[in-house]
């Protein structure tokens, strides 16, 4: 058997070493960066809860969060006598402002709020007391 000097031999190793480290394979890229963080939908609604004289109002929605890009859809009912048979559906209005007349003959009013931002959906309903003939 052949013998080779130890300094021939770290030589060998080194090289060895160093095409050993070498590879054909390209490397990985990293993975992307996650999606900016956004939070989530949110709705408020101002405006009267309670009317005691005949008369225009209106209420205003806030909506904060989502992906900023707000859709608004209004549903009122009239509730004429109280009775649900009675009802008098509004149709669909939309935008960030409803604005209704209300008389002494309307009765309660059920106001319905959808809400959409990318791929959320928040819906609202609000009573608002009808007073005007007075309220118990």
């Amino acid at each position: 058997m052949r013998r080779l000097p130890l300094h021939a031999l770290r030589a060998c190793t080194c090289a060895v070493l160093l095409v050993g480290c070498q590879s054909a394979v390209a490397p990985t890229p990293p993975p992307p960066p996650p999606a900016p963080w956004l939070p989530s939908l949110s709705v408020e609604v101002s405006g009267p809860f309670r009317i005691d004289a005949i008369g225009s109002f209106s209420w205003d929605v806030f909506a904060f969060g989502g992906d900023g890009e707000y859709r608004y859809s209004w549903e009122v009912t009239r509730q004429a006598g109280q009775q649900l048979a009675a009802q008098q559906p509004i149709p669909t209005t939309t935008g960030r402002t409803l604005s209704l007349l209300v008389t002494d003959t309307d009765g309660d009013l059920l106001l319905r709020l959808t809400v959409t931002s990318g791929r959320e959906t928040q819906v609202k309903s609000i009573v608002v007391r009808n007073c005007i003939r007075g309220c118990a």
